[in-house]
């Protein structure tokens, strides 16, 4: 250190002496190391450094008949108006009818059921990503989600649940719910706190149970998992799927109306027969028009495309129906007024039926003691629908040829006493099929089977003792196979049971499983059926075996092989 003598004083510093580091500073250096490290991305990305990002609305469309209200950013709540703009940190919620949709800039429609809650926790695009993030309070939610474009995060959160939606999903969910009727990938991704995130695919659903403290949940998520019931949905699915569908039609098509022409009908056309009870009316109207009324009630009119679209029931009974469309100004005086007749069709007759298979034929009587069974069948190579009791089958997939349907007790698709099942084909024309028709009779005691029309049961008649045929080596190997998800090593069956199926031979004449013979299994035939279920004693909690066994018309055995499955309740 320099020194300079000072007289009588003795040495001091030339230089002042250097302070000591503060142990706060570094403290709070460290702090600030640490909090840009883990928050440092998020801070960039809230203020758009690095990239232009947009915080774009989402347009809000309101339902008749129903309370819709919507809180603005500073608390306001207010009545909700066909084409009001909500925003990032505002909530919209429906009273106990009330209906509204959230459509989002990147393409995903989301409809509220009546008395449901929605915050918008995100809706901001940053180059080609999207993120849309949303907070179901309570109620329910129908979603859609468009294909993949850039990296695009749609998200649900509830008060226990968070939902990670991939491209092209359509669900149904609640705070403690899901239901997956379409997603690409491995599905919805389902995260609850201090458990493991589940993925639920497409066919399935998720559902908590009624208590719904956390820790009451099991640690494994999928044990609240199944597949998702093919019984007739509720109408809030029906009416969002048809709404949705004008929706998309109307997005994807390009605003075609001329200069000077106030009103344009897109569909229907004057004169259209429909097949059902609906009918979609769609157009475009001028920019000078505010609203459009549809026989009387406001139609959902998207004012940046300047097109409308609304579904409506036709009255029963009527053959012919007029559909009155009027384009209003602002004070709700008419523009423009343009008219429809439409017409109730008939099926087209060339157009084949289907067929049922299981648990009889088509025109066949079957009575059962279960509380639920599986109804299958067959359908035409130009069917791209099918619909049992005016219910499209949702999981239907024409190439393969074959139908299923759950009816059940409990989902309320079947009763106690005599149900009648109409089938219905679809072409892609829109045409219908005469309807194929089975009886199924719900009742307790009796034996399970086709009644014939003397009224006796094919059930009844006199049983073959197995221990009187041939035990003989199998004299046709490899002609007995099964066939679905039972062909698979390691099944694992859930639920109330499932069926068995599978081909054979046609010098079948009989096939047995456990020593059971298939009532309804008919000589000639390639294809057989067995239900495995706990409430016909044919199907218990663990491990199961079925030995299938085809016999030709002198008991012969033609080939046999065993299964394996896991049952778990």
């Amino acid at each position: 250190m320099l020194t300079h003598y000072r007289r009588r004083r003795g040495l001091y510093s030339v230089a002042p002496p250097r302070p000591a580091i503060s142990r706060r500073l570094i403290a709070s250096a460290a702090f600030i190391v640490v909090f840009l490290y883990f928050f440092g991305g998020k801070i960039v990305h809230l203020f758009g450094f690095g990239g232009p990002i947009e915080r774009l609305p989402a347009t809000v469309s309101v339902e008749e008949g129903g309370t819709v209200n919507v809180t603005l950013d500073g608390g306001n709540t207010k009545r909700a108006e066909n084409g009001m703009k909500i925003f990032e940190g505002e909530k919209i919620s429906t009273g106990g009818n009330g209906h509204a949709t959230l459509r989002f800039f990147e393409g995903t429609l989301a409809r509220l059921d009546a008395s449901t809650e929605v915050d918008v926790l995100q809706s901001t695009q940053e180059k080609k990503d999207a993120f849309v993030s949303l907070s179901l309070q309570h109620g329910s939610l129908w979603l859609t989600c468009p294909g993949a474009s850039g990296s695009s995060l749609r998200t649900v959160k509830t008060p226990f649940l968070t939902f990670d939606l991939p491209p092209n999903a359509e669900v149904l969910l609640s705070p403690t719910f899901l239901q997956v009727y379409n997603a690409d990938r491995e599905g919805v991704r389902v995260s609850l706190a201090k458990h493991d995130p589940v993925m639920v695919g497409e066919g399935q659903q998720l559902s908590l149970p009624e208590s719904t403290a956390v820790r009451d949940i099991h640690s494994d998520l999928y044990t609240y998992r199944s597949p998702l019931n093919s019984a007739t949905p509720p109408a809030f699915i029906t009416q969002s799927k048809t709404l949705f569908a004008s929706y998309r039609n109307n997005a994807q098509q390009i605003r075609t109306t001329p200069t000077g022409d106030l009103l344009t009908i897109r569909t229907p056309k004057d004169g259209e027969k429909v097949m059902d009870g609906t009918v979609s009316v769609s157009g475009t109207v001028d920019p000078s028009v505010k609203s459009v009324r549809i026989n009387g009630y406001a139609a959902t009119l998207d004012p940046d495309t300047h097109t409308f679209a609304q579904v409506i029931s036709l009255p029963a009974g009527e053959s012919a129906f007029a559909i009155r469309i009027s384009a209003l100004d602002a004070e709700g005086n008419p523009l423009a007024e343009s008219q429809r007749t439409v017409s109730r069709g008939t099926a087209t007759s060339s157009l084949p039926s289907p067929e049922f298979t299981v648990p009889a034929k088509t025109g066949e009587t079957y009575r059962t003691s279960l509380a639920e069974l599986v109804i299958r069948g067959t359908s035409p190579l130009n069917a791209a629908a099918i619909y049992v009791n005016n219910y499209k089958l949702q999981l239907f997939t024409p190439s393969k040829g074959t139908w299923s349907y759950l009816a059940s007790l409990s989902l309320g698709n079947m009763k106690p006493g005599t149900n009648t099942y109409d089938v219905v084909v679809e072409d892609q024309n829109g045409n219908k099929s005469a309807p194929a028709r089975i009886t199924i009779i719900q009742e307790q005691g009796g034996r399970d089977g086709v009644i014939a029309t003397d009224g006796s049961s094919s059930a009844a008649s006199a049983p073959v003792n197995p221990g009187t045929l041939p035990t003989n080596a199998p004299t046709a190997p490899g002609s007995l196979s099964v066939t679905g998800a039972a062909a698979q090593l390691g099944f694992i069956a859930t639920g109330t049971g499932f069926v068995l199926e599978g081909i054979t031979s046609p010098r079948t004449a009989s096939v047995w499983v456990n020593d059971y013979q298939l009532k309804l299994y008919k000589q000639g035939k390639t294809y057989w059926n067995y239900l495995a279920s706990p409430d016909l004693k044919t199907l218990k909690e663990g491990k199961n075996t079925f030995t299938i066994v085809a016999r030709d018309r002198d008991g012969t055995i033609l080939d046999q092989l065993a299964v394996n499955v896991e049952y778990q309740k």
